[in-house]
């Protein structure tokens, strides 16, 4: 098992991370064996992009983003053992109005903090490759690349210097 699998393996890791691209993260999901939801908020805005999140997670929520956290915290939504939730397309978003991502950011953590504590793993992650979030980078893959990066790099393919 890679690194970033066993990162996923660990309920103690749940929360909101960053990754600059998602080989890696798929290949992890799909070795822990969990859903990988992708919502894409190419089209969001402000007024739009909570029925966007509820619509792509097929979520039973009640209005506001606590009704998002608490769905998405709620055991009954999904059975499977963890969870590793993809947004993508949010740059336009986040350059036209800046706070707008603050409250999904909230609902977010407070959904991955509440399946932490009943011992379940809970990543929502944001295809980031500019750096644009404050948010922890879920892996590092410049560090750690994906095994075909890194051979091509052996070979001295890659473009990195030794």
């Amino acid at each position: 098992m890679g690194k970033l699998a066993e990162r996923l393996a660990d309920e103690r890791r749940s929360g909101v991370y960053r990754v600059e691209t998602i080989d890696a993260l798929e290949e992890a999901a799909a070795i822990d064996r969990y859903p990988m939801a992708r919502v894409r908020l190419g089209d969001a805005d402000r007024a739009n992009l909570q029925r966007l999140c509820v619509e792509a997670l097929a979520l039973s929520a009640t209005p506001g983003w606590h009704g998002f956290a608490t769905a998405l915290a709620d055991p009954a939504w999904s059975p499977a053992p963890g969870h590793v939730l993809l947004f993508d397309g949010f740059e336009s978003l986040g350059h036209a109005e800046p706070e707008a991502l603050v409250p999904l950011l909230d609902a977010l953590r407070t959904a991955a903090a509440r399946r932490r504590e009943r011992g379940m793993r809970f990543f929502a992650v944001f295809l980031d490759p500019a750096r644009r979030l404050a948010l922890d980078p879920l892996y590092n893959w410049l560090r750690n690349p994906p095994a075909a990066v890194a051979s091509l790099t052996e070979q001295g393919q890659g473009g990195g210097t030794s």
